[in-house]
């Protein structure tokens, strides 16, 4: 329902959808999609390093290496090249903007901070291991990690 309203949206300066989209394939914050550079993203590697990557105690300077999929990298290659960023707009205006539309559609209680627990759910409904959901979320352990995770039994595939 959000993503439908935020595509509708195509007057808006801040490309919404994409950056909604963007940031359920990958679990960053909103925050981190705002500092990603063109310069920093490998595209054939398919990773991308982000500076300042928030930790409980190395609040600067860590510098961290994470994994992109494929779609998040095609919705990176479809953005116009008008700053050094990616998505060159103040994280705050993105929070603002993605809090107006879930009040226009009246959905209560959700944040854009959730995206990160869906995108951490969904690497596991895919079948990642703890070790390999983690070069996308950057957590340091499984008990932070665990935080991120809402899957239910009905979720984990037979193999």
């Amino acid at each position: 329902k959000v993503l439908d309203y935020l595509r509708s949206k195509t007057r808006t300066r801040i490309p919404m959808a994409d950056i909604v989209e963007f940031a359920l394939l990958t679990a960053r914050r909103q925050e981190e999609i705002c500092r990603l550079k063109w310069d920093e993203v490998d595209f054939e590697g398919g990773t991308a390093w982000l500076d300042d990557v928030k930790h409980p105690t190395q609040k600067v300077g860590n510098r961290r290496q994470f994994r992109i999929l494929k779609p998040a990298l095609d919705i990176i290659q479809r953005q116009p090249k008008v700053s050094e960023f990616i998505f060159p707009w103040d994280s705050k205006s993105v929070g603002s903007a993605f809090t107006r539309a879930i009040h226009i559609l009246c959905i209560d209680d959700l944040h854009f901070h959730d995206t990160r627990h869906e995108a951490t759910s969904r690497l596991f409904e895919k079948g990642y291991s703890i070790q390999e959901v983690a070069q996308f979320t950057l957590h340091d352990s499984w008990a932070t990690l665990q935080r991120y995770t809402h899957l239910r039994p009905t979720d984990v595939p037979e193999r």
